[in-house]
């Protein structure tokens, strides 16, 4: 594997260097809980971190794995254990609804990188499709396809199959579709040569964002200079992934996961499945990680509507558009 060397000066629109020659800052230490493991999910924290493009922002940074084990990315950042996380959108407007204080203020995917996977003999590919099956849902998960039939005005009439992170119920017959991550379980089947029909949430109806990045309010306010040198790095990182898919999967197989066995091809792979997730119009327009107000009070909080949830925050105090929009100015 040719393991290319990562040039620092080379960042495009939507990523603009913030240091225009200067010498590095005075460390800060910023400690980001991640949802996952530490995998490629995370490529462009990897880059950002191994470029040295952290630390010509004046930033430290320190990385803490999440996985199937962890409890709670929310409590973690609101008891001060991390001053950032990295979890679904959902799941940090429910901490909000709960009390807790936060404020998102950026979005690695742009779209929802959950999709439902079937194979060909019975498709599903549209939301009438999953009337009348069997769909294999991981635990708390039944909120999103009963979402999905609602906002798109169906009855939930399906059945519920409990199953794991691994889509072999579905190969054996067990159910007819399965709750997968888009850049997760397609490629165990790509290896496996099995052959499926992949249908992402947005196609289903389902808006949401995700890789949300989001603090407490107190450490926005406190530290909101640190915290834009710390976004304008991340989406320099981000950037850098979109030019070199096989190093930073290189960085998560050897480094950043080296204790977990990870196989590199899959890491690469799975890093080409996850880059058109970072793409929108906006971030067009705005730079990588962009988050808006507009789109959380529209067809995202529409969606979350149809799942059920009645207490959703103002758009106005949950999300700051600034941050990003401050490190792409370079302020």
């Amino acid at each position: 594997m040719n393991r290319q060397q990562f040039t620092l000066g080379a960042v495009s629109a939507g990523a603009a260097p913030a240091w225009n020659g200067a010498p590095a800052r005075a460390a800060t230490e910023v400690t980001t809980q991640f949802l996952w493991v530490k995998n490629v999910e995370y490529a462009g924290f990897y880059l950002a971190d191994d470029g040295g493009l952290f630390r010509r922002e004046g930033i430290a940074p320190n990385f803490l794995a999440g996985g199937p084990n962890l409890a709670n990315v929310e409590a973690i950042v609101a008891g001060g254990r991390a001053d950032v996380g990295v979890d679904e959108f959902e799941k940090v407007v429910d901490a909000v609804a709960h009390g807790a204080d936060f404020v998102a203020f950026g979005a690695i995917y742009q779209r929802s990188v959950a999709g439902l996977l079937s194979l060909p003999k019975n498709p599903i590919r549209k939301p009438a499709d999953i009337l009348d099956k069997r769909i294999g849902l991981q635990q708390g998960a039944k909120i999103f396809i009963d979402g999905i039939l609602r906002v798109n005005g169906l009855p939930p009439r399906y059945t519920e199959v409990p199953v794991g992170f691994d889509p072999d119920p579905l190969v054996e017959g067990a159910c007819d579709g399965y709750l997968c991550y888009v850049t997760s379980q397609p490629l165990t089947l790509d290896l496996r040569k099995v052959p499926y029909v992949l249908t992402g949430f947005e196609r289903l109806g389902y808006s949401a964002y995700g890789g949300t990045l989001f603090c407490t309010r107190a450490y926005l306010e406190k530290n909101r200079d640190t915290l834009v040198r710390y976004t304008r790095a991340l989406a320099q990182g981000w950037q850098a992934n979109r030019r070199d898919v096989a190093r930073a999967a290189t960085l998560a197989v050897n480094t950043y996961g080296a204790a977990l066995g990870l196989d590199l091809r899959q890491q690469i792979a799975q890093n080409k499945a996850q880059l058109s997730f970072l793409e929108s119009p906006e971030v067009e327009r705005h730079g990588l990680l962009w988050i808006s107000k507009d789109e959380v009070a529209g067809p995202i909080y529409k969606t979350l509507r149809a799942t059920g949830r009645t207490e959703l925050p103002d758009p106005n105090r949950l999300v700051d558009e600034t941050i990003v929009r401050d490190a792409r100015a370079g302020r």
